[in-house]
């Protein structure tokens, strides 16, 4: 089987697995717990916590989530300074920041939202637009789920300390953890959500890098676990093998992987009525093409049937809703439906990609020839 929806899932690391399992069955305890084998399953959390947070270049704190949904839902209903100020959205967002956005509206938050490039990246003019000096919240993704276009944080955050210093910038940074150079500080960023299981750690397990200085309310209150911040009992095992994925993804070849990118793309430019969306800072792990004339979910049934499997787009999200994204770049239902996500791995630098690349062609002409 050739993977090629690590977008949506990665498969763990044999390191990740291993390292969970010690503390499945052997460094099983509650590290909020006050005797030495808890404090040493605490200590083990800690060097986790801190391993992240130098990995997003430090000057702030990393709190431990259940996943990125989460991280997102907390800085969309617990980060806005001036609760009467407005918060400016990307349409780019994925679902967990887009529908939290719509849940403020829905609450009577003046929400506003910004429109995207051709390109997929945010409209510079249009974010001017809607930014002002009331403006209490702004959450723009790093690197888009749905084309792998990468905004611009750097220009995006200065924008908006010049107009409103006092507004919090929060960036969804899921698909660029590993891929894209971060450093949250020099990026201009407040909040930074991140997640584990798209850099090869288990499901379950997110993060939230929080700017030194500033203090969220918590979204889920109890026992105080997490600096009062966030409570439950922490995933132990999970945040962990979080860290030992940051670690071993780090090593991952991510010039072999641009040119994984690179070849595919190389090989659908010979095909008619294909159109790859690509933007001027684009992820090298994400491949984002329409094939006009052909239903996407045929396409991508077809290959499964060859051992191939391939995205559609956002996994968290309904065909519909998925499609606000490439409509807000301006594309019609042509596009959308022939829409196809191809995304890629540590894995597939193992796997045969040239297999891979001649039964893209091959299916997609074939289909073509049926519609004929």
């Amino acid at each position: 089987m050739i993977y090629l929806d690590n977008a949506a899932t990665t498969r763990p690391f044999d390191s990740v697995i291993q390292r969970m399992e010690t503390f499945y069955k052997e460094a099983y305890f509650n590290p909020s717990a006050l005797y030495a084998p808890a404090m040493r399953v605490e200590d083990e959390l800690e060097k986790a916590r801190d391993y992240i947070n130098n990995v997003l270049g430090g000057g702030g704190k990393v709190f431990f989530t259940s996943c990125a949904t989460e991280s997102n839902t907390w800085v969309y209903h617990s980060a806005r300074k001036n609760k009467k100020g407005n918060v400016v959205v990307s349409m780019g967002e994925h679902a967990s920041g887009y529908e939290n956005a719509q849940a403020l509206l829905g609450q009577g938050v003046d929400v506003r939202f910004v429109r995207l490039t051709k390109s997929g990246t945010v409209d510079m003019a249009d974010f001017m637009q809607k930014i002002d000096a009331d403006t209490s919240l702004v959450s723009i993704i790093h690197c888009s789920n749905e084309t792998g276009a990468v905004n611009d944080l750097r220009t995006l955050s200065e924008a908006v300390k010049r107009v409103a210093p006092q507004a919090l910038f929060h960036s969804d940074g899921v698909q660029a953890l590993g891929k894209l150079p971060v450093h949250c500080c020099a990026l201009g960023v407040d909040l930074y959500s991140v997640s584990a299981h798209k850099i090869g750690g288990a499901k379950g397990v997110g993060a939230l890098w929080v700017r030194d200085g500033i203090r969220l309310q918590p979204l889920i209150v109890g026992g105080g676990q997490e600096q009062n911040a966030r409570s439950g009992t922490e995933n132990v095992a999970g945040i962990v093998g979080f860290a030992e994925a940051l670690r071993v993804f780090l090593q991952t070849d991510g010039k072999q992987i641009a040119m994984l990118r690179q070849d595919m793309q190389s090989a659908l430019a010979g095909l008619e009525n294909v159109t790859v969306h690509n933007a001027q800072e684009n992820s090298p792990y994400i491949l984002s093409f329409s094939v006009l004339g052909l239903k996407a979910e045929i396409l991508q049934r077809k290959l499964a049937e060859q051992n191939i499997l391939i995205g559609l787009g956002s996994a968290c999200a309904s065909r519909w809703k998925k499609n606000r994204v490439l409509a807000a770049m301006g594309y019609g239902m042509p596009h959308i439906e022939g829409n196809v996500r191809i995304s890629f791995g540590a894995n597939n630098l193992q796997d045969d990609m040239a297999y891979a690349q001649k039964t893209f062609i091959d299916t997609i002409n074939a289909l073509r020839t049926n519609i004929r």
